[in-house]
């Protein structure tokens, strides 16, 4: 079965996008495996799709949206929905789809899903009373920081913080990003620092071109900083401590520069130690 995304724009336009693996993340950022550029209320990944068969998908919307998703004109966060679910963010239209399309107005569920989703519902609020202490606390309310608040891109004094050597410094960071994200990170201040000083100098056009790779850089890791938040949610609602351990491990390194005191942070860096010994336990298990 082949499993789809139909994007129906403001000006009536309808795109279908097919949903290649076991997820996709839905934005306007060109990095988002569905990529609206022209919808600019989306976030830069916005939404998570993750498929689950003939019942229906995954969706959950990114922590901190600016603009609601939203589902039946109520503000949706994450959950399981049925094939042909509409959602709603601002002027844009999503729907999830079969190769058949989408379930056919004032259809609902059968009766047979109705009775399993009563009897998941009712064993999830029994094991939820049962093991409240033991569940992994909920980010809802919580504003995650903003990735680059604050960035100091001042041109710092010294003789070994000339332009081309911040450069270099620059250009180190960026190219081990992708094994260490806090380097990305430091790369995109170093990078901005760097068109400062070129600037100070009289060297415009190095400056513009310290600027193009910090803007550049910076929209990925921004992009990667949502797409996780996304994925962190849906490794903790299904379970998968193993996934949840990795994205808590990734967005405490691109965070490692901010206020530890924000209180998004403290709730990450107590998810982390506790889904953390939640993959240890499943490891020991298995061994």
């Amino acid at each position: 079965m082949q499993y789809l995304i139909e994007v129906v724009q403001s000006d009536g336009s309808k795109d279908r996008h097919p949903i290649e693996g076991g997820q996709v993340t839905v934005g306007k950022s060109g990095v988002a495996g569905i990529s609206i550029p022209a919808a600019t209320e989306l976030e830069l990944e916005h939404l998570l799709v993750a498929p689950k068969g003939k019942e229906g998908c995954w969706v959950s919307t990114t922590d901190g949206a600016s603009t609601p998703t939203l589902l039946k004109g109520k503000p949706f966060r994450s959950g399981m929905v049925p094939w042909g679910s509409e959602f709603r963010i601002g002027r844009t239209t999503l729907r999830v789809l079969t190769k058949t399309g989408a379930s056919k107005s004032g259809d609902g569920p059968s009766p047979v899903l109705l009775l399993a989703l009563v009897g998941a519902l009712g064993y999830m609020a029994y094991t939820f009373l049962e093991h409240e202490d033991s569940a992994v606390t909920s980010s809802d309310g919580l504003s995650p920081p903003e990735l680059f608040a604050g960035l100091d891109e001042s041109c710092p004094q010294g003789p070994r913080n000339t332009a081309p050597e911040i450069e270099y410094r620059a250009h180190s960071r960026g190219d081990r990003f992708h094994y260490e994200l806090a380097d990305g990170v430091e790369a995109v201040k170093l990078y901005r620092q760097a068109a400062t000083c070129y600037t100070a100098g009289g060297n415009g056009g190095d400056a513009t071109r310290m600027r193009h790779e910090a803007d550049h850089l910076q929209t990925l890791l921004e992009s990667d900083y949502g797409a996780r938040r996304i994925r962190l949610s849906h490794a903790i609602e299904v379970e998968d401590w193993r996934a949840a351990a990795i994205e808590t491990d990734a967005l405490m390194s691109m965070t490692r520069h901010l206020n530890p005191e924000d209180s998004w942070l403290e709730w990450l860096e107590r998810t982390h130690r506790d889904v953390q010994a939640r993959a240890d336990t499943v490891t020991s298990t298995e061994e």
